[in-house]
């Protein structure tokens, strides 16, 4: 939350006291049932959000999009009136997907929250600047495959404890620093040999090779959609030497750099 959000909330708390939208919500809602129950109108969604949501979390992309694909040709859903606007309709129902994709999905699943809610973000502001509404069921097809990719890259063997999932994104959010495994023990405030063993077992990796791999995932990540030079790129995520990072990269993908960025 915001200082200015802060600010406002600690303004106006009596505010908050004196007006209730309980009674104004609650009118409306009785009315939306009414009108609901009256033309017959159920919401059909829930049951294919919930099997997509567990097909996303193998992060089995083939398997999730032959799911939508059959989905769109077998079934026909009532999602339920968001807005007045066609446009701001899909709009809505593609912030409050990408949200639970997110939080329900991706984040049980080993993606680091900070990268889910970076991803959350992003999808919800590109979604914003959409004209049409063919352009944001694109961009909802490909929001679903890029999640379900990025939890086929993170998933565990076993699903990550509260200490180990805290290290992942503490490391997320400082790979553009020297990061090394003794500032991650320093962060979790464990030993060095419980923090690792743990780590190791819940990750399959050392910590050392998880922040290599995921700078490695990020430069990945620049050089496929920024035109950043390598040096630049190598410099952000803070490689001792360019020399260092082009030896790292090509060992983790088999690529160099710039054989990387022509791929493709």
């Amino acid at each position: 939350m915001d200082k200015s959000r802060n600010k406002w909330i600690s303004q106006n708390k009596e505010r908050f006291i004196r007006e209730s939208y309980r009674e104004v919500i609650g009118a409306n809602l009785a009315n939306t049932m009414y009108d609901a129950r009256d033309y017959e109108m159920v919401h059909g969604t829930y049951q294919f959000e919930m099997t997509m949501l567990e097909y996303i979390r193998q992060g089995n992309v083939e398997k999730v999009r032959n799911f939508l694909l059959e989905s769109v040709n077998r079934q026909s859903f009532n999602e339920g009136k968001l807005a007045e606007n066609e446009l701001r309709q899909v709009k809505n129902i593609f912030i409050g997907l990408v949200a639970m994709i997110g939080k329900m999905a991706a984040i049980p699943s080993g993606v680091p929250v900070e990268q889910a809610y970076y991803t959350i973000d992003t999808y919800t502001q590109q979604c914003e600047t959409l004209s049409t509404m063919e352009e944001v069921y694109v961009l909802q097809y490909n929001m679903v495959i890029d999640f379900t990719n990025q939890i086929g890259k993170y998933m565990f063997p076993y699903k990550l404890s509260p200490v180990i999932q805290s290290c992942t994104n503490f490391i997320i959010q400082h790979l553009n620093e020297p990061l090394t495994a003794r500032d991650v023990i320093e962060f979790s405030s464990r030993s060095k040999s419980a923090l690792s063993e743990q780590f190791k077992k819940e990750t399959g990796s050392t910590i050392g090779e998880y922040i290599t791999n995921r700078k490695i995932d990020e430069a990945k990540a620049l050089l496929k959609y920024t035109d950043r030079s390598i040096a630049d790129i190598c410099n952000y995520l803070a490689f001792s030497s360019q020399p260092y990072f082009h030896n790292v990269f090509k060992k983790t993908t088999g690529m160099t750099p710039v054989e990387y960025r022509n791929s493709d």
